[in-house]
């Protein structure tokens, strides 16, 4: 029966420290396990302040509110097919996005008011005509395609026309979808970039004011 070198106490078996003492006895020890892998954090945008997401919004909505006062309230008026509404709605929408992009350092109007700024997302220089042209372009291609659908509701319909309507509200709804997917994707982007920034190569800052 072995003893503690120091004390004398008794070991008992595969004790790795003397019960009384504390000091290191004969018995086995177990061996170290390795450290565990922690994942290093992912990188975070290094850059001046990103736009957030509600900003865009107020953007998108100040600019939205423009086009409908130049583009929809007077095409309204006119007896213009719908389709043909819808090319020109997108063409002038192709033309104000690339116009101000371009020529506004960045910024459309709506854009301004919000204090938001859309530079190239490599070294935030000033957006290119072709990256303009591009970031428009994608934006009205999912514009236009959300828009191709239209169809007549029926009001205080039948049991049967109340199933036609689902069915075309729900149709018109597929061919929204892309554009929403677009506009909601600055949510769970680490860049805050809808898709049409990804394409362009672009991303949208809210600098802090001087």
């Amino acid at each position: 029966m072995p003893y503690c070198s120091n004390c004398g106490s008794e070991e008992i078996p595969d004790q790795q420290f003397c019960s009384v003492c504390g000091k290191a006895n004969s018995g086995s020890f177990a061996e170290l396990a390795p450290m565990p892998y922690f994942a290093p954090n992912e990188p975070q945008f290094q850059g001046p302040p990103l736009a957030g997401y509600w900003w865009r919004v107020l953007g998108y909505l100040i600019d939205g509110l423009i086009l409908v006062v130049v583009i929809t309230l007077p095409l309204s008026g006119l007896n213009t097919n719908v389709y043909a509404a819808s090319v020109i709605d997108v063409a002038i929408v192709f033309v104000y996005g690339t116009f101000f992009l371009t020529r506004m350092k960045g910024q459309t109007i709506g854009m301004k008011v919000a204090r938001i700024r859309c530079v190239e997302a490599v070294n935030y220089a000033k957006v290119t005509f072709s990256q303009a042209a591009r970031r428009t372009a994608i934006y009205c291609v999912l514009y236009l395609f959300g828009t191709l659908y239209h169809y007549t509701k029926y009001v205080n319909p039948t049991a049967q026309q109340k199933i036609s309507n689902d069915h075309h509200a729900a149709v018109a709804l597929l061919f929204i979808v892309p554009l929403l997917v677009d506009l909601l994707w600055p949510i769970w982007d680490k860049k805050n970039q809808t898709l049409h920034d990804k394409i362009a190569n672009t991303v949208v800052l809210r600098p802090p004011r001087d």
